[in-house]
């Protein structure tokens, strides 16, 4: 995971220390975030436990050895029943206590393709568990995009705030100038101050919330973003009219599909006849000739077929079983894309009612404009007080304030659109 990641790291470096700018973008975010995040670490661990597990399932090939021990004491054995006939022959009576140690060998020569269907199987749950880790991962990349997004926020606002103070102060300078020279009231001038108060309490209850934020996304990315860091604004292209569903969910039930098709392949193998070769090589007593009673060595070599010519349908249900399993799954995903064509409809509304909300925004900004303006000169004459005033410089940073958030928030339900179809 390092290597892969090591061009990332040298960008942020690069970014953070060529000559002391600082500067990130929200896909630097999602890569350091990703890299740093601990449940990246188990792609490297899946992998090598899906390598032992094949690796397992491969030794079905390869030989079986077992060492086997046995002595025992039983209450009789086999006699030769001619002790009342005379013959010449003086037959051994085999001991109570017998002994036996032998190393047994098989070979499977063919399975009926059980052991490769066993690989397919464990091959698709490495990559079902791997989908189950980048969605989510994906999940982090939603947090980390809501939380660059509040500090884009924050910070514009901080600015319209600071603007405005900066125009209050200014005015504060001419109001008092006109309260030295008699035209217009000292209230006006206390009304002035008391909004400029108000004005920083509220940038310090910004600065405040955007620390915190500061903090959240320092936490997951390993950066150190403060006011100094320029955080570029994303530039998102959207095609709403194309539906591709690209979702990691969707993915993720396509290869349940996937392992079910496999699962059915493999239980069809049970019918399927098995061979395999044998041997045994021992030592003990009695051997395979029951007449000698003696301690003797022994070997067997051959083949052996095993064939279940009949398993009552169980092969059978099982299959109908993952079938409908199958089903199942495929009625899901069809229920997962149905609902994020509905989804997307609330994304694609979203997208186009700040697209409209900006163009009202601009009209907004240019009428109370010409209306702090001319009040403005108003209140230098002493024909309207300074709440008056205030009321329509508050009016126009407002206005300013919503154009700037409405065009982060736009960019915002575009990013929430590609996010949906799992393009993020």
């Amino acid at each position: 995971m390092r290597v892969k990641y090591f061009p990332v790291f040298l960008i942020l470096f690069f970014a953070f220390n060529s000559n002391g700018q600082k500067m990130i973008t929200l896909q630097m975010c999602y890569d350091s975030a990703i890299s740093k995040y601990p449940l990246s670490q188990q792609f490297a661990l899946l992998s090598e436990s899906n390598g032992l597990k094949v690796k397992n399932i491969g030794k079905n090939y390869l030989p079986k050895l077992m060492l086997n021990g046995q002595a025992h004491y039983q209450s009789d054995v086999t006699k030769i029943p001619v002790s009342d006939i005379p013959v010449p022959i003086d037959f051994p009576v085999l001991s109570n206590d017998w002994y036996k140690i032998s190393l047994d060998v098989s070979q499977s020569l063919y399975d009926g393709g059980t052991t490769s269907h066993m690989k397919d199987v464990e091959n698709i749950n490495f990559q079902i568990d791997k989908k189950n880790v980048e969605v989510q991962l994906y999940s982090l990349k939603e947090r980390i995009t809501a939380i660059y997004f509040n500090i884009l926020i924050m910070k514009e606002g901080e600015k319209t705030l600071e603007l405005l103070k900066e125009n209050l102060s200014s005015k504060l300078s001419e109001v008092e100038s006109g309260v030295a020279n008699g035209v217009i009231l000292p209230s006006n001038a206390d009304i002035i101050k008391a909004e400029i108060i108000g004005l920083e309490q509220k940038i310090s209850e910004t600065q405040i919330a955007t620390q915190a934020l500061y903090k959240s996304i320092n936490e997951l990315t390993g950066f150190n973003v403060s006011d100094e860091t320029k955080m570029v604004i994303p530039d998102p292209k959207v095609n709403i009219g194309k539906f591709q569903n690209n979702r990691l969910e969707y993915s993720l039930m396509t290869l349940q599909q996937n392992k079910l098709t496999a699962l059915k392949e493999t239980a069809a193998t049970k019918r399927m006849p098995h061979l395999s070769a044998f041997g045994q090589a021992g030592y003990g007593r009695p051997g395979y000739d029951m007449l000698n009673a003696d301690f003797d060595d022994f070997y067997m070599i051959g083949l052996r077929l095993n064939w279940n010519i009949w398993d009552w349908k169980h092969t059978n249900n099982e299959k109908k079983i993952l079938s409908i399993q199958n089903d199942i799954l495929a009625t899901n995903k069809e229920t997962f894309d149905k609902n994020l064509r509905v989804e997307l409809q609330s994304k694609i509304a979203e997208v186009r009612k700040y697209e409209e909300i900006i163009k009202r925004d601009n009209e907004i900004i240019q009428l109370r404009k010409k209306i702090v303006k001319a009040y403005s000169s108003q209140l230098d004459n002493g024909v309207i007080t300074s709440t008056e005033y205030l009321t329509q410089a508050n009016e126009e940073a407002k206005a300013a304030l919503n154009l700037k958030k409405h065009k982060i928030q736009l960019i915002k339900a575009k990013l929430d659109y590609i996010a949906a179809l799992g393009n993020l």
